[in-house]
């Protein structure tokens, strides 16, 4: 309880005194700072909703579910169907189709192309939560996946991060075993401080999630001399493909999938269930349409449907033990406790069936995805839908749509100020929440219509800083005539309360709206589009107003990826 006296006692000052852009943290009579709490981010990529154990997986994840058993995991907190647009939303608090990244980069329809919010980068009319925490005083550092952008103006250096090494692009450009960018001659894959670090040499043993981990202590602990607080965000590139396993975890679970996904889809509702996480009167969703049932496989097919999910599980363990060794530098430091730490996923599972550009096919025809090199160096792997399925237990679908597996993500957060001890709260809260509950918690203000010369979009996400400090305070952060929308790739939702409209194209919809009630059929299982065609046409004019609102522009491009 000292720990939030202090985090809200440095807030009121900070935000007492705060004008229209960040207010510098302000020092005592005798120099020390009115320091509000450090902050850690870590983003996993391509994380599925039940990949951790804390969510109900096999997967040993004892750091990361630590954070839970210490905080507070939410069961229904929603980012966007991909990377980009998510990460757009983290650092804004405003709506990808306003931010910058309406589309994913590359994939624009003519009709976006030049449109603002459709720019392919973080746009002039947002600023990031980092930059204002950097004028406020903090130390600001990042490694991991950027993909917001490499213009002057959306750069990591321009959006608020002091020292970064940053994957510039989505996908680890040639896997996660170097930092070469893909193909003979390429540049700015990676950047370190603004330096070209694309192709560098490195240790045998490198891999993303262990240098990624290793590069962002070495800035925390050069910054130590500085009194000040840091903000730092960690952006694991893992478990995103090509699905790969250092040597150390690449056989840490031989032989646990054998039995295949649709029994590992049923093991983990079973434990969400005992968890909390959801009601006992909950179905199970559909398993994704373009999967063939497990015992259809031939045994060879199983053999290496089941290596897949091996080493699956084996990149997440290994992203949980690097957490693991940032918590113990944090704590060995004597920083720890006055960490506030987030963990959360950028959006479901990765189905993918296949690859989606030229270039890809062509690394993939050329690479070493024999069984005994499948997961290491040279590999180049997707784990498919069929346990995408199972990780996005108990919601159907996964990354690239708009039902609940897609959107859908975990979320933990713990540290000064969360007077919560393994709680599971079921409040809806978006990944437009997040800056402004970073803001809130550092005693920042948002600007209120310019910065630093330029104008900017009012945030939309909303702090649940009071969600934190009070755990039996019932009142929602959200009311339930708020409305929610999320659209890519032609794809839509939106949601109102616990209802919820999707349309999305066959195999995987039906073409038309479809309605759910969430709160009793978070699987979207039970289509009541016929029964409830009032409620319907309510759905549907929300989605207009959130269309309308927020400069939604569906592509006339053909819909490329599945």
């Amino acid at each position: 309880m000292r720990a939030l006296i202090i985090v809200l006692l440095a807030a009121s000052i900070l935000s007492c005194m705060a004008k229209d852009e960040a207010t510098p943290v302000q020092k005592n009579s005798n120099g020390s700072l009115q320091s509000p709490p450090n902050i850690l981010l870590i983003v996993a990529d391509d994380l599925g909703y039940s990949d951790l154990g804390a969510y109900g997986s096999e997967i040993d994840t004892p750091s990361i579910d630590s954070l839970a058993s210490n905080g507070a995991l939410f069961s229904n907190f929603y980012a966007h169907a991909n990377c980009s647009p998510s990460r757009a939303m983290l650092f804004t608090g405003i709506d990808s189709h306003l931010a910058g990244l309406g589309a994913m980069h590359g994939y624009e329809g003519d009709n976006q192309r030049g449109i603002p919010g459709y720019e392919g980068h973080l746009n002039q009319q947002t600023v990031s939560f980092a930059k204002l925490l950097q004028n406020s005083g903090y130390q600001t550092y990042m490694t991991g996946k950027w993909h917001l952008g490499d213009t002057p103006g959306s750069s990591p250096k321009a959006q608020g991060f002091d020292r970064y090494f940053a994957q510039m692009k989505g996908s680890p450009p040639s896997g996660h075993f170097n930092v070469n960018g893909g193909r003979k001659g390429a540049t700015r894959a990676y950047l370190e401080d603004g330096v070209d670090r694309t192709g560098m040499p490195v240790p045998d043993d490198f891999f993303s999630s262990n240098f990624y981990t290793s590069k962002l202590i070495e800035y925390i602990d050069a910054g130590q001399q500085n009194a000040s607080p840091f903000f730092a965000y960690l952006a694991f590139s893992a478990p995103h493909i090509p699905v790969q396993a250092p040597e150390s975890h690449i056989d840490l679970y031989k032989g646990r999938y054998d039995k295949g996904y649709d029994v590992l889809r049923q093991r983990r509702f079973n434990k969400m269930q005992e968890l909390g996480l959801i009601d006992k009167n909950v179905s199970l969703s559909a398993r994704a349409p373009d999967v063939e049932p497990w015992e259809n496989l031939t045994i060879e097919d199983q053999g290496i449907q089941s290596r897949r999910m091996e080493i699956y599980a084996g990149a997440i363990d290994n992203l949980d033990d690097n957490v693991g060794r940032l918590l113990d530098y944090l704590r060995a430091s004597n920083q720890l406790d006055n960490t506030l730490i987030l963990f959360m996923s950028d959006n479901g599972a990765a189905g993918f069936t296949g690859w989606q550009s030229k270039v890809l096919v062509q690394r993939y025809n050329n690479a070493d995805n024999s069984l005994e090199n499948l997961g290491r160096d040279g590999s180049m792997m997707f784990y498919g839908p069929g346990w995408a399925s199972a990780s996005s237990t108990p919601f159907y679908l996964f990354k690239r749509h708009m039902s609940e597996g897609g959107i859908r993500v975990p979320f933990i957060i713990s540290g000064p100020g969360v007077e919560h001890h393994a709680t599971v709260s079921r409040e809806m809260l978006t990944i437009r929440d997040v800056a402004p509950t970073l803001l809130d918690v550092a005693g920042v203000r948002y600007p209120a219509a310019e910065f630093e010369g330029r104008k900017v979009l009012p945030q939309t996400g909303l702090s649940f800083v009071r969600k934190l400090q009070y755990p039996e305070d019932h009142t929602h952060i959200h009311q339930t005539t708020e409305v929610f929308g999320w659209e890519l790739f032609k794809r839509r939702a939106v949601r109102k309360g616990d209802w919820k409209a999707v349309l999305q194209e066959t195999p995987f919809g039906t073409g038309n709206w479809q309605l759910y009630d969430l709160s009793v059929d978070p699987g979207e299982t039970h289509d009541l589009a016929q029964q409830e065609k009032e409620k319907l046409n309510e759905m549907k004019v929300a989605w207009k107003s959130y269309a309308e609102n927020n400069n939604v522009i569906i592509s006339n491009a053909p819909l490329r990826w599945p």
